[in-house]
Order: structure tokens, then C-alpha cells, then sequence
């Protein structure tokens, strides 16, 4: 089953930019106001999955409740005459977290404070529409520039999130959703029991490999990072860099990836606040632009280090 030329007689499809592990994305233009778009189709293979084809249908719906700038907007959702389940969301521009680390390694702390501050504010936005993400990683959070030139972070993939609607289907308790590096604990073996601080720890991982270069665990991987996850915290950064790092910091990554959900932050209210004070250290002022909330917030990088302050 090809994909159709024209999805529901507006959207016209121009070139596949992307595929997914259920779906792929078109560039298309949207006849009835000329703006680019983007649409997401389940993949051919796919389309006779009835669960594949359920969670993609489900993000439509769980995007249609969802309100943020941080978050990639949906504009449209339905089915081609094919019965082929469609996302219409915004068109982005730029790339995503994990393609940036692949190039460069690691970041400067004030880009990484701008962009974990956004992920969390809209985690604030998915937490209060009864979303939980559960699948927060570094190829899911997209660094947007807009048209006017200003960039911007914006969660992607809402496929595998978790609703408090009851009427979204249940996860079977016996299995694990979302990329196992950034996954809590709680996720392994069990991601119906992923909550909003199971975000809060992605979160944590990702600051921590954005800032780093590597892994809280390092190179390990498959069983043995499960085992690892479920028996032990992970190393403090500065244990993992054999760098001094502002104690502010290390502290917020502690509590944010602490194994159990109860000793984490208790929302995403919480984290952004301890997030934004923890680097607040010395050095040179970094300025944050908070657009939700038309205000900014004044961060230190650490004290000598010009690679995190650039």
C-alpha cells in the first residue's frame, strides 16, 4: 500500500524526510493555507499491526490534548481512504538532540540548561494533561529554529506515552517501552508502572550525556545495564568525569536518577525550580529565555571551564 499523493484533499505529500520504527514523515503542503507541514504515516508493514496502528492513533488523540511550545504540534489527524491512520504536525527545522551529540560530543552547560529547561516545562504541560512520555531521549527532543531565526526545543514521538484517561488500553505489566538508557528503573519489566517521575529520570540521563559526553552507567548496555539500574544508583558526574562539578549540579542529577520514583523530584515543577537554582554557580552569567512564561532566568556556568561555558 503506497502512500497516497494527497492526504484528505489538503495535504499534499512532497517527499518522505524521515521513518520511524512504526511510522514515517513526509514533507507536505498544506493547500488550504499554504504553510509546510509534516505527516506522519504508519508504515506500510504496519498497517495491518492492529497495536502498531492503536498507539498511533492514540498520539493523535493524546497530542490533541496537549498545549505547548515545547511540544511538536499537531494540526491535523485522521485516516486516508486506505484507512491509513495520519499525523499532521509542524513542520520543524533543524535536528534533533541525538544527532547534535553524535557531532559534537557534548555541549556548553548554557545550551544544555536551555534546552533541559524546555524539555521540563513541557513535561509541566504533558504531567497536567495526564501524559506520561515514557520515551524521552536524546532522538525525541528536536532543537527547532523558527521562522524568526530563534531556536527552540520540542518533544517529539507521543506513540508509547502513557494516559490517565481510562479509557487509553492498559500496558501488559510484563513489558519495558522507551530507549533502556534513559528508561527508570521502574520502566524494566514493567513500564505500566512508569509515572511522571519515570520522565523526570530521562531527563537526568539526558542532562547528564548532554553535559558529558557519555552514559550515567557508561558502556554498558543490555543485561547488564538492567542489572545495574535495578541494584545500583548511577555515578555521580563528577565520579564518571573525574571533573569538579558545581555540587548544586550533581545533586540535581542525583535525585533526579535516584533509582526510586519516591526519592526523585516530585513533579516537573519541582525539578525545573531545582534545575534553574543548580546552575546558578559561578563565572559568567548565562541569561535562559523562558518563553512560556515571557520571563528569564539568570545561570552560572562553573568556575574555569571555557568547553561548558562557551
Amino acid at each position: 500500500m503506497a502512500a497516497p499523493r494527497i492526504i484528505a484533499d489538503r495535504f499534499e505529500l512532497q517527499g518522505r524526510i524521515g521513518r520511524g520504527a512504526m511510522g514515517e514523515v513526509w514533507a507536505a503542503l498544506d493547500r488550504s493555507t499554504g504553510a509546510e507541514v509534516a505527516v506522519k504515516l504508519v508504515q506500510t508493514w504496519a498497517a495491518d499491526e492492529h497495536e502498531l496502528v492503536e498507539r498511533f492513533e492514540r498520539e493523535g488523540k493524546l497530542l490533541r490534548r496537549l498545549r505547548s511550545p515545547f511540544v511538536c504540534a499537531l494540526i491535523d489527524a485522521g485516516q486516508t481512504d486506505d484507512g491509513m491512520p495520519y499525523l499532521v504536525l509542524e513542520r520543524l527545522v533543524g535536528e534533533t538532540l541525538e544527532e547534535v551529540l553524535a557531532r559534537e560530543g557534548y555541549l556548553a552547560m548554557d545550551e544544555v540548561a536551555t534546552i533541559a529547561d524546555e524539555i521540563l516545562q513541557a513535561l509541566i504541560a504533558a504531567h497536567a494533561a495526564g501524559i506520561v512520555h515514557r520515551d524521552l531521549s536524546p532522538s525525541n527532543v528536536f532543537l527547532h529554529r523558527g521562522a524568526d531565526g530563534a531556536p527552540i526545543t520540542k518533544l517529539l514521538d507521543f506513540g508509547i506515552a502513557k494516559s490517565s484517561d481510562p479509557a487509553s488500553p492498559v500496558t501488559a505489566n510484563d513489558t519495558t517501552m522507551g530507549s533502556l538508557p534513559f528508561a527508570a528503573p521502574e520502566q524494566l519489566g514493567d513500564s505500566a508502572r512508569a509515572g511522571p517521575r519515570a520522565d523526570l529520570y530521562a531527563v537526568g540521563a539526558i542532562v547528564f550525556l548532554a553535559l558529558t559526553g557519555r552514559l550515567p552507567y557508561g558502556d554498558a548496555r543490555g543485561i547488564a545495564l538492567v542489572a545495574l539500574k535495578r541494584e545500583h544508583d548511577p555515578p555521580s558526574i563528577d565520579e564518571a568525569t573525574g571533573e569538579k562539578w558545581p555540587a548544586a549540579l550533581g545533586s540535581f542529577l542525583a535525585k533526579a536518577m535516584a533509582r526510586t520514583p519516591a526519592r526523585r523530584y516530585a513533579s516537573a515543577e519541582a525539578a525545573l525550580a531545582a534545575l534553574r537554582e543548580a546552575l546558578r554557580g559561578r563565572g559568567p552569567a548565562l541569561v535562559i529565555p523562558d518563553r512560556a512564561l515571557d520571563a528569564t532566568t539568570t545561570m552560572d556556568g562553573p568556575p574555569g571551564d571555557t568547553r561548558r561555558g562557551r
